[in-house]
């Protein structure tokens, strides 16, 4: 199982990376990230703490799939017309892919957290209203 700080770790990683990220939030499920985001403006990276499952055929093979949730999401606004929200669903999406290439990059370099990727459980799904009026893009990925 990853580590609560290894992850926390890579998500600071992402925002340093990625100018137009404005911070993160490490949340364990939607009420915690409504409290989390309650004051913040920009665009965020939510992450949802990863969970994990065994595999393996005993105890001594045990191995962790971890699965997790990422969200990059900005906040919307009454009145947004439909070009703001389209430019809304552009930017985090540019980001949410920008965070799947690195992802990939890990993996391909067969070190870090992202060694045993499972490139099909990757799926990428717009948002809206998540979260208490946030819009963007979510991530689920098992690693």
């Amino acid at each position: 199982m990853i580590g609560i700080k290894d992850f926390n770790a890579l998500c600071v990683e992402w925002v340093a990376t990625l100018p137009a990220l404005e911070g993160h939030h490490l949340v364990a499920q939607d009420n915690h990230a409504i409290h989390s985001l309650k004051d913040e403006r920009g665009i965020q990276l939510v992450a949802v703490i990863p969970s994990a499952n065994a595999s393996g055929r005993d105890p001594s093979s045990l191995v962790d799939d971890n699965s997790t949730y990422l969200f990059v999401i900005s906040k919307g606004w009454t009145g947004q017309l439909k070009e703001e929200e389209l430019n809304q669903y552009e930017q985090t999406q540019e980001i949410i892919l920008a965070i799947r290439n690195e992802i990939f990059e890990s993996y391909e370099e067969g070190c870090g957290h992202f060694w045993r990727l499972q490139a099909e459980s990757i799926s990428i799904d717009p948002e809206y209203n998540i979260f208490g009026g946030w819009n963007g893009w979510s991530m689920l990925l098992s690693f």
